[in-house]
Formats: C-alpha cells, structure tokens, sequence
C-alpha cells in the first residue's frame, strides 16, 4: 500500500490511499471511525458509484473516473473507468483508489498551490475530486461524437463498404458504459445534496454531471438511429439487387421456356422440318421481350 499525506492544516487531513489491503483498510476504519461496511465497497473493482451516511459525521462516496484500458471484459463498467472511493469526516478526507491517476496532481497544481492553506477546506477537495473525475468524461464524449459524424457521412454519401457494424457496437458499447456510470453518479450526487446544504457548488456538480450525461446519452441514441439507417440501406440496397435479378430473370424465364420445348428430342416436331422455323422462333423471342419491356414500364418497374 501505498499511503500519502496531500495536504494538512488546522481543520483537517487528506490522507490518500493506493491500492491497499483489506487489513490496511480496516486499521484504516478504525483509527478514523468510519464504516468497515463500505470497505468491501472499496475494494471491489467494478463497483458502481454511490453514496452512503451513517449516523455520525462521517460519510462515504464512490465515483469513477473515465481511464479506458485496452482489453475486453465483460464487465463494462471496469474495462471503461476506475474507482475512488472517498471517506469524509469531521477532521480529515480519505481517498482510496487502485489505478494511478492525475486527477489529484491536479487538484494540488489548480487548487492547493493557489489559496492560503488556512482557508482550504475538505468540502472543497471534496467539490474538485468530483469535477475532475465529471470532466474525465467529457474528452472521450467529444471523442465519440466526431466519430459518429464521420460515420453519418459515410453512410448519407452512399459509402457504406467502409462502414463496419463492430465500430458502430464499440462506440455504442463505450457510451453505453459512460452514461451507466454517470447515471449512478447523478444519484450518488442526489444523495449527498439531500444529506447537505444544497450549495452553489453542489448545485455546479449536478448540472456538470447532467450535461455529461446529456452527451453520453445522445451519443447512444445517435449511433443507435446510424445502425437502423445503416440497416435500412443495406436492406434497400439488397432489395435494388434482388429487383434487378428479378427484372432479368423475368425476361430470360420465357424465352428459357422457348428454347426448352425446341430443344426436346422428338422425331415428330413439324416445325424443325420448316424453311423459316429458326427467324420466326426468334422473331417470336423478340416479341416477347418488347412486351415483357413495355409492361414493366407501364407498371413503373423500370
């Protein structure tokens, strides 16, 4: 485990935790009193954001940052962000987390390096810990929705050989993740304002989490109208395909039938002996084919 002291003043401790055990994290529970129930909570990968308060002054709140890795698993959630589990109490802040991340540099860079350290409060750490995690979502959303441009125009300009369904499902399956995540974040938040002041600042959590949200969610429902129309016009395009086929097979299906009776091998067919039987059989063929032409024109199947 590896354990850092982020900041320190007269109010209050950030204590930062990373990947610890957990034993360390129940010496952890103990010496700082809060709940040894939300430990497993930390400690389990995939788990979801949330927000939990007990009956003293202490609180606990986990949110996921969006940190995709290259490999497939199946469960979404964990192939797409990572967790930080936060405990907020009366004299100190602890943040628990596995995977490595610049989200508390920052905090220190933006925030702590720019105020009196009197005036720093845990609420505040608290407010930027979760913008920051909010904004992690905001570049693979950008990210995404040019992608889903570049997929419209190649499907409304007739390109459709370059368009491959496993990229429409990546994309979809990504923001389908994202918007789990900040779905359960929107409640979590709910949460916390129902169990303190509602805050200008608690108020500029929400709405920034509403607008990613917002982005995520229409990215899934853009991709998802790209895959019907993709679906559409594959099917029309097939179906222009199957009606040519058609319209030649209609034209060939009578004259197939002409050159079948003839060529029979009967000894008595009276008009294999006659002078003229070969241009009036194609003559008749002819024939044939005009009137098979102007009747599908006058249906318009031409």
């Amino acid at each position: 485990m590896s354990q850092q002291v982020f900041f320190e003043n007269k109010q209050f401790k950030w204590i930062n935790l990373q990947n610890p055990t957990k034993e360390e994290l129940d010496k952890i529970a103990v010496n700082y009193s809060f709940q040894k129930l939300t430990i497993e909570d930390s400690l389990e990968p995939g788990h979801l954001p949330k927000y939990e308060s007990d009956e003293s002054t202490s609180s606990f709140l986990l949110v996921r940052f969006f940190d995709k890795e290259h490999r497939t698993l199946k469960n979404t959630v964990r192939e797409f962000s990572h967790k930080i589990s936060i405990y907020l109490g009366p004299n100190y802040i602890i943040t628990v987390h596995q995977k490595e991340t610049d989200i508390f540099d920052l905090i220190q860079r933006k925030y702590l390096s720019k105020l009196n350290p009197e005036k720093v409060t845990s609420k505040g750490i608290l407010y930027r810990i979760i913008s920051e995690t909010i904004k992690t979502y905001e570049e693979p959303a950008n990210k995404m929705d040019e992608e889903v441009d570049q997929l419209e125009h190649l499907i409304f300009t007739g390109d459709l050989r370059k368009i491959k369904i496993p990229t429409l499902y990546k994309i979809k399956r990504e923001a389908t993740a994202c918007k789990k995540i900040l779905d359960y974040t929107l409640e979590a938040l709910k949460e916390y304002r129902l169990d303190n002041k509602r805050t200008s600042s608690s108020q500029d959590l929400y709405e920034e989490n509403v607008k990613m949200l917002h982005l995520h969610s229409q990215i899934v429902d853009d991709v998802q109208n790209l895959l019907s129309v993709y679906l559409s016009m594959n099917g029309q395009k097939s179906n222009e395909i199957m009606q040519t086929l058609t319209i030649f097979s209609a034209f060939f299906l009578p004259l197939t039938f002409i050159a079948g009776i003839y060529g029979m091998n009967f000894d008595f067919m009276p008009e294999l002996a006659y002078k003229w039987s070969y241009p009036i059989c194609l003559l008749v063929m002819l024939i044939v084919v005009f009137f098979i032409y102007f009747w599908f024109k006058k249906k318009k199947y031409l």
